[in-house]
């Protein structure tokens, strides 16, 4: 049993003591020891390699809930012997800090110590998300006053959906220029034409009619250049290989959620997808409603209402911290957790 507040591997360091002792766990759980190790889920980026390194090799690993923090660092052998100090898994612990710790064959210890980590609450599910293709949609269509935020405050979710299709074609085509199909693109977006066409002269005419009046609208708000037939994502393109992205998963399409969702749960979908990829504990995330609000300008009801959605949905899970007395509305902000689509 290993409780450890971070443990820190570099495999391309063959003189890293911990991946030493990372490979030593490897070795035992190959002769047939039961070993677990539980990790403190803050410290997930420090300790996401050898989280992997040891999932991958079958051993029982896991990082304990949002709710408590983990500072333990103590190893229980056989229930046996017991080792416990102030020492992460860390180079620098090991070879340049003043740590103190405690090597004692005790079998009363190492069984405490043991059913203390056991007792500890920890995160069910997989913490890494599978690592997945996308389409790039610059983080700017979210911060910037006049891009994303207009569609969203005009209710426009004809155009929001054209616009990210429209950014699945730029990552197909490998161009921010390209030739549009009026008529794949209305019914890729929900449009059908009527038996009663009216005054469109045919069905082409109807879907080109569609598309044309969403097109407008995003040439006016900045996010596109259009011309009939061509549109150049001009709010998409970045000069800058690091300019910070969304990646918006195939399965976002795949999946139908384009159609499931409304309006203001795609755009706090976005917003997850970009607190995610930059949290330093992916997959959970946690900002509170009122930085929200003023980050991304968008009301304290569009973001309740819509990740409430997107919760019921099963996109996100939403680890709420309990009220405590005396002042039962004291509470941390919530811990948002990205869902794999098509799991609901």
């Amino acid at each position: 049993m290993v409780a450890m507040y971070f443990v820190i591997i570099d495999e391309n360091d063959s003189s890293n003591p911990v991946n030493v002792l990372v490979d030593d766990l490897i070795a035992a759980e190959n002769r047939g020891v039961d070993v677990r190790v539980v990790l403190e889920d803050s410290k997930f980026k420090a300790s996401r390699l050898a989280y992997r390194k040891l999932k991958d090799n079958g051993i029982d690993v896991y990082f304990d809930t949002p709710k408590e923090l983990l500072h333990v660092k103590g190893v229980a052998i056989d229930d046996k012997y017991i080792f416990i100090g102030s020492a992460n898994w860390s180079r620098a612990a090991i070879e340049d800090n003043y740590e103190v710790t405690y090597l004692e064959e005790s079998p009363e210890d190492a069984i405490a110590f043991r059913e203390y980590v056991e007792s500890i609450p920890i995160a069910e599910g997989e913490f890494f998300l599978p690592a997945k293709e996308g389409v790039e949609l610059l983080s700017s269509f979210l911060l910037s006053p006049d891009l994303g935020r207009q569609l969203l405050k005009a209710q426009a979710y004809k155009q929001l959906d054209l616009y990210l299709l429209l950014c699945k074609m730029q990552e197909k085509e490998g161009k921010a220029y390209f030739d549009i199909d009026y008529d794949s693109l209305a019914k890729k977006i929900g449009y059908k034409a009527p038996e009663n066409l009216r005054k469109y002269r045919n069905a082409h005419h109807y879907y080109y009619e569609r598309i044309h009046r969403l097109l407008i609208p995003l040439k006016k708000h900045g996010l596109i250049d259009y011309k009939k037939g061509k549109v150049t994502l001009k709010a998409n393109i970045s000069d800058k290989p690091d300019k910070a992205k969304i990646i918006i998963p195939y399965e976002y399409w795949q999946e139908g959620y384009s159609d499931k969702l409304s309006m203001r749960a795609k755009y706090l979908y976005l917003i997850c997808l970009h607190e995610a990829a930059r949290s330093t504990r992916y997959p959970l995330w946690f900002r509170s409603q009122k930085d929200m609000s003023k980050l991304y300008g968008i009301s304290d009801t569009t973001i309740s209402l819509g990740m409430q959605e997107l919760e019921d949905k099963g996109l996100i899970e939403i680890i709420r911290d309990p009220p405590t007395p005396p002042d039962f509305s004291d509470r941390k902000a919530n811990v948002y957790k990205m869902m794999l689509l098509g799991k609901d």
